[in-house]
């Protein structure tokens, strides 16, 4: 007798019914369409979709077609009835989990069935666990890393072109998983405290307990991964959840309708903070806006976001290391630093004063690599998971190369030449997955405008679909169709009066939103609200479409339009005419978001200026700023992930003008090492023999003085720069290395490197450095990630101080490199 499949949702149904009557009186107009499309589902699959409108962002709601969701709810339905591993998962997992179709911010394509008609026969037969490395196998066959624009493309989109980012990797596999029925979630390390990046993964539900794996990054088991080392210095590890929170895990802020969940104890030492927050007066203050943050591309990035209870106390559990804590309460400003491998608690007081016109020094330090204990896999499951980690990557590049662009001969088609133009002022990642028939009607309803300005501000500010980061979408016929053509003039006229418009006609529901989902222009006309960018984003929509050249000023954000000639303000009071002179010493390489930033003060706290284009010039950089409060930070990371920073708080009055020098700190030799336990794996040397690197570093075969016994590995790119670099360097330094060569390494691929030129002249230099063999794959990879340096980078160069325990690494280009590990071997 077949088992009896229990009712869809049965204990979730009272309150998704009184969801979804609430989101109705809330948004009348767009209910009455959306009911009569639910009325004519079967009763489970209008439950679903109940659901997804009871938690979904408002955005959502004006964004998408009902259609576009039915997908989500058909398949997650079709999961409940037939997946095996639905079967006695609890509602509040299935529902989050599996059934919910959004991930974070990406955009919403329809794409679970597919995807299991692509992964179910792969998994038939399988265990939940064995499904899930199974998954990420296929994933990795379809899709893997690459660097791109902020904007998170479709777990559709990732499936086509078959890359992105590592945001749109686990957007990608989390769909994958949820599509067969195994619970899935995406977590991220907002910002990272020992180096300035970030990175998000997947979390999976098996077997009653949450573990991780790497986006398209297959392992041989759970719960392993290249930054299972970064995640343990992590401050801060979050999951999200839209809509009501029915977990019991720590809140560690909200973003309108979305919950962020702490899951950093999963993955590192943790402690329990409490920030007190209090006024002049030094009484508490209930209702403070706290923010924890990490310095990150030298910048005070949020990790977590809380609210003051009645005592003015918000409480946080936490990573083992320093954090800057902001409160913000009716415009009042409070600031403190907590080291908390030495804290528990700390003050922020509201309006308190500051120093001015005068750099403050102040450390940021990061935590300690944590041992990790996690479960090994065996040398058969790691040289199987190589094998089809290798089979994948063939498969993914037959089918990428055989890939091209959507608009490639469906925009446009009988111009070519005429729609690469176009498409020029697009980023690539709008090249890649931009729908032709959104880029018709944007060239169709420009065109007319296409002689009245340059070419260049024509195609940037007129035609361009592309304001922010928001979705490409239709919006220039909505917009015609909303306003009628004597209100289209008035705007012409004064481009400004749109401003005024969107400010007194469409509304703002941020409780009701996830704030870095755009609203489309057309769905903010039609639902009557959006939230800040989102407006913004309709004003520059609204001034196109009407043939008006305007933008998104890059550096701050602030609205612009094309008057005689040049882009101005629409708002006055932000009009930049103050002006800063920046000076530093030309021998340091100033990189703005890498070791200096600059941030305006504003009513909810500081905002970072997007100055990455600009440099400094023979140590000099002027600045057009508005005129208000600024923060400078100066940030230099050591390879031990500690930062040495500095602080700089000035004030600029409308018209002005000021000048600042500004400072880095430096670091001594004792500052810059730091312990981390390398991979003790095996290399070969010239005779054929294996060692291990425990081996090769062990203090007592050094040949080094008593008491010294570092050595110095050197995986060598022959015949490249900076390989080359670095060998000439050690060859300068001949006489100096001559007394240690035999704490040198020289590691390459193989014995037709030594034919090298360079590496041939520096081994008769250095005749008694020793020579290994490697394939410089996974290991060489791990070694380099374990030292917190770029993996994808040669040479690398790791200094230990004992059995596979490096103390200094480097990666890439370097000036001076052979100096450093001199002074780190003799010190």
């Amino acid at each position: 007798m077949e088992k009896e499949i229990p009712m869809f949702l049965e204990k979730n149904r009272d309150r998704i019914r009184k969801e979804f009557e609430k989101f109705c009186l809330e948004l009348p107009e767009a209910a009455g369409e959306i009911r009569e499309k639910i009325s004519s589902l079967d009763e489970n699959t209008a439950l679903a979709m109940e659901y997804f409108y009871g938690n979904m962002p408002y955005s959502d709601v004006g964004n998408y077609a009902t259609d576009v969701f039915l997908d989500y709810a058909r398949q997650g339905v079709y999961l409940w009835e037939n997946s095996p591993f639905c079967k006695n998962m609890p509602e509040e997992v299935f529902l989050q989990d599996v059934l919910f179709y959004r991930v974070n911010e990406e955009e919403i394509k329809p794409c679970r069935k597919l995807f299991y008609e692509k992964i179910a026969d792969r998994i038939a037969g399988m265990d939940m666990k064995n499904s899930i490395l199974e998954v990420n196998y296929w994933c990795a066959q379809e899709a893997t890393y690459q660097s791109t624009d902020e904007r998170t493309s479709s777990a559709l989109d990732v499936y086509r072109k078959g890359y992105g980012r590592c945001g749109e990797e686990s957007v990608f596999t989390v769909s994958a998983l949820r599509s067969v029925g195994i619970p899935a979630r995406q977590v991220y390390a907002p910002f990272w405290a020992h180096c300035d990046d970030n990175h998000a993964w997947v979390e999976v539900w098996c077997e009653g307990q949450w573990h991780y794996l790497g986006a398209c990054e297959p392992e041989a088991i759970l719960d392993k991964g290249w930054f299972t080392n970064a995640a343990s210095r992590a401050m801060m590890v979050h999951s999200r959840c839209f809509g009501s929170n029915e977990s019991q895990e720590q809140e560690v802020g909200r973003e309108g309708i979305t919950v962020l969940q702490n899951q950093l104890s999963r993955y590192a030492d943790t402690r329990t903070i409490t920030i007190c927050v209090e006024d002049l007066d030094g009484c508490p203050v209930e209702g403070a806006s706290v923010t924890a943050e990490v310095l990150n591309y030298s910048e005070f990035s949020p990790v977590a976001k809380m609210v003051t209870d009645k005592e003015g106390k918000a409480v946080l559990k936490t990573g083992l290391g320093s954090l800057h804590i902001t409160a913000c309460f009716q415009g009042e400003i409070g600031e403190c630093l907590i080291n908390t491998k030495e804290e528990d608690i700390c003050l922020c007081v509201l309006a308190e004063e500051k120093a001015e016109d005068v750099w403050v020094d102040f450390d940021m330090i990061a935590p300690s690599d944590s041992i990790v204990e996690s479960r090994r896999a065996s040398r058969e499951q790691e040289e199987e998971n190589s094998r089809r980690v290798e089979e994948a990557a063939i498969l993914r590049k037959k089918k990428t190369e055989a890939w091209k662009p959507l608009w490639v001969g469906g925009f446009l088609p009988d111009e070519p030449k005429k729609a690469a133009e176009y498409m020029a002022v697009l980023s690539e990642k709008d090249r890649q997955d931009a729908d032709p028939e959104i880029l018709k009607e944007h060239y169709e309803e420009s065109r007319i405008y296409e002689n009245q300005y340059p070419r260049e501000i024509f195609l940037s500010y007129v035609w361009n679909p592309r304001v922010s980061f928001e979705i490409l979408s239709k919006w220039r016929r909505a917009i015609l169709e909303y306003f009628e053509e004597a209100q289209q003039e008035r705007f012409r006229k004064n481009p400004a009066e749109i401003w005024n418009w969107i400010q007194t006609t469409i509304h703002s529901r941020s409780e009701k939103e996830r704030l870095s989902i755009y609203t489309t222009p057309a769905a903010a006309l039609k639902l009557g609200f959006a939230e800040s960018n989102s407006r913004k984003v309709l004003f520059v929509a609204i001034a196109r479409t009407l043939g008006i050249p305007a933008r998104m000023d890059a550096v701050d954000g602030s609205l612009e339009y094309w008057r005689d000639g040049q882009f101005v303000r629409v708002v006055k009071e932000q009009e930049k005419d103050a002006r800063v002179l920046l000076t530093g010493d030309p021998e340091v390489n100033w990189t703005y978001f890498q070791n200096w930033s600059l941030a305006k003060l504003e009513e909810d706290g500081y905002h970072s200026l997007k100055l990455w284009e600009l440099r400094l010039e023979n140590g000099r950089l002027e600045l057009a700023v508005e005129p208000g409060e600024y923060r400078l930070l100066t940030a230099n990371r050591l390879p031990t992930g500690n930062i040495f920073a500095g602080r700089y708080d000035f004030e600029i009055e409308q018209g002005g003008h000021g000048e600042i020098a500004l400072e880095m700190r430096e670091a001594c030799l004792a500052d810059l090492l730091d312990r981390h336990h390398i991979p003790d794996y095996e290399l070969t040397d010239r005779d054929g023999n294996v060692r291990t690197i425990g081996e090769i570093t062990d203090p007592a075969r050094s040949g080094a003085e008593p008491g010294n016994g570092r050595r110095v590995l050197c995986w060598l790119e022959v015949s490249r720069e900076p390989t080359e670099h670095i060998l000439n360097e050690l060859m300068e330094m001949q006489e100096d290395f001559r007394k240690c060569q035999n704490q040198l390494a020289f590691i390459v691929r193989g014995p037709e490197d030594l034919a090298d030129l360079t590496l041939s002249s520096c081994r008769q230099a250095l005749p008694e450095v020793e020579v290994y063999y490697d394939t410089f794959g996974k290991d060489q990879e791990m070694t380099a990630r374990q030292m917190y340096v770029d993996p994808g980078k040669l040479p690398l160069l790791v200094v230990t101080d004992g059995k596979a325990v490096g103390i200094f690494a480097a990666s890439g280009y370097s000036v001076g490199m052979a100096a450093m590990l001199m002074r780190i071997l003799n010190s």
